[in-house]
């Protein structure tokens, strides 16, 4: 992924892979402009099967089951539909868990064909696509600031830029969000809770972008419906001054954000696009060392969150808590003398 190592640049060219989970169909070619809602490939997911135990679930010997189907081979079901019952005393009845068809039916069981599934992938970033690799997916150019996450929850939207609180060390309040938030990309410096996610659900805000998001919260933001992006991670860190300078300078621009994580396999890096309209910017040199001057953000360690520049390359390693030597740096992060970071730990700040 072209975006990967770097974490904030506020006017960039920026490459953005938008990628199918399963082999599939690519609408477009290189070339082509597109819009963030605009549907660039699609798949079909083979159908699931699942096997329903109807003598289980009736409490009856499976001999007898079969006699208590209500439903035929090749039958069209809906979820929730009646597959099979008993009557009599201790009536009870058996439900479809799936919509699909009835694919195969005996010995006291029923197996399921649910319905093949359509993925369609949108851009979700405006610009010209400069790679499109058949049955796979395509890479979308746009020139614009570029913001990367440690932690983000699955989903991704494209919507208004709102900065709710006036400094990083804030959180995003339930009272914050009100009936103006809908279809917005709420912004807070440090962290949420649950009654704020719960209104922002209510108020159909588009996304969330904070500091850091506590860690007992995850199973609720997860599932909250909207992207929710941490910028440090889980805890309890404000955002970086840094990049929530950035981010107020955006306030009112359109932007599109990612919360995907990818797998231990293809891990990704939650991030914000914010579309400039300019052809000005330079392609993110990803693998470019550090080097003396450069603006660096600490991502781990006691002083985590903190940013400053390179004072020094150290020529000796840097030891970690766990024992183990890395090559770094001397980072002068405004407070005191100059502090040693491992390359490891550390970001380029544009």
């Amino acid at each position: 992924m072209i975006i990967q190592h770097c974490i904030a640049n506020p006017l960039t060219t920026i490459r953005t892979p938008r990628r199918l989970s399963h082999p599939g169909t690519v609408l477009m070619r290189t070339g082509d402009s597109v819009e963030p809602t605009q549907i660039v490939a699609q798949a079909v997911i083979p159908p699931d099967f699942r096997i329903v135990e109807v003598a289980q679930e009736l409490d009856v010997p499976q001999r007898s089951a079969n006699s208590c189907f209500k439903v035929e081979r090749g039958q069209a079901i809906s979820e929730g539909d009646v597959l099979a019952s008993r009557g009599g005393l201790g009536s009870r009845v058996c439900r479809s868990p799936i919509s699909g068809k009835v694919a195969g039916l005996g010995r006291g069981r029923l197996l399921l064909q649910a319905e093949p599934q359509i993925v369609r992938l949108n851009a979700l970033v405006p610009g010209y696509i400069v790679e499109a690799e058949p049955g796979e997916g395509i890479v979308i150019e746009t020139v614009g600031g570029l913001i990367q996450a440690l932690w983000g929850n699955g989903y991704e939207a494209h919507g208004i830029l709102r900065v709710l609180v006036r400094e990083a060390r804030h959180p995003i309040r339930a009272t914050h969000i009100n009936a103006s938030s809908q279809g917005s990309i709420l912004i807070g410096g440090s962290t949420v809770d649950e009654e704020t996610i719960q209104q922002a659900a209510e108020m159909r805000v588009r996304g969330m972008i904070v500091g850091s998001v506590p860690a007992g919260l995850i199973p609720q933001l997860r599932d909250a419906g909207f992207p929710i992006i941490a910028i440090e991670g889980i805890g309890t860190t404000p955002m970086a001054q840094a990049v929530f300078d950035i981010l107020q300078s955006l306030d009112g621009r359109e932007a599109s954000i990612s919360g995907d994580i990818g797998n231990r396999w293809h891990p990704m890096r939650p991030y914000i696009v914010i579309p400039m309209p300019t052809q000005a910017g330079q392609v993110i040199q990803t693998d470019a060392p550090l080097a003396i001057g450069e603006r660096v953000r600490i991502l781990r360690g006691i002083f985590r969150g903190r940013s400053g520049t390179i004072q020094q390359r150290l020529a000796e390693r840097v030891q970690l808590e766990t024992g183990a030597k890395l090559p770094g740096a001397s980072v002068n992060i405004g407070e005191g003398e100059p502090v040693r970071v491992p390359y490891a730990n550390l970001e380029r700040l544009f």
